[in-house]
């Protein structure tokens, strides 16, 4: 079995970085998010609630659902879809700095 795709700190940031540019005054956030690495596409789906206080702050996130694939493509431009190691608590900790 091969060994998972290890989704980096710099990737996390980068998707953190593109949900935050949809966020707005959103209470709701559903999207589809790529990332590309080399010859690597990571693509998340995410569905998350944004809990904000009365003056609209953000205070908490929470996953409804997310999907996190990874994509490799070999010399030949064929891709293969890889097993990651995503986890949505890194990139809460990406979201909320």
């Amino acid at each position: 079995m091969s060994k998972a795709h290890t989704i980096t700190k710099r990737i996390y940031q980068q998707f953190a970085e593109q949900i935050a540019q949809q966020i707005f005054d959103r209470d709701y956030l559903s999207g589809l998010f790529t990332v590309d690495d080399n010859q690597v596409r990571h693509i998340l789906e995410l569905c998350m609630v944004i809990y904000r206080n009365k003056s609209g702050e953000i205070t908490d996130l929470a996953d409804v659902w997310w999907d996190c694939s990874t994509v490799e493509y070999d010399h030949n431009g064929e891709p293969r879809v890889k097993i990651n190691d995503f986890d949505f608590a890194l990139l809460y900790k990406a979201l909320i700095q």
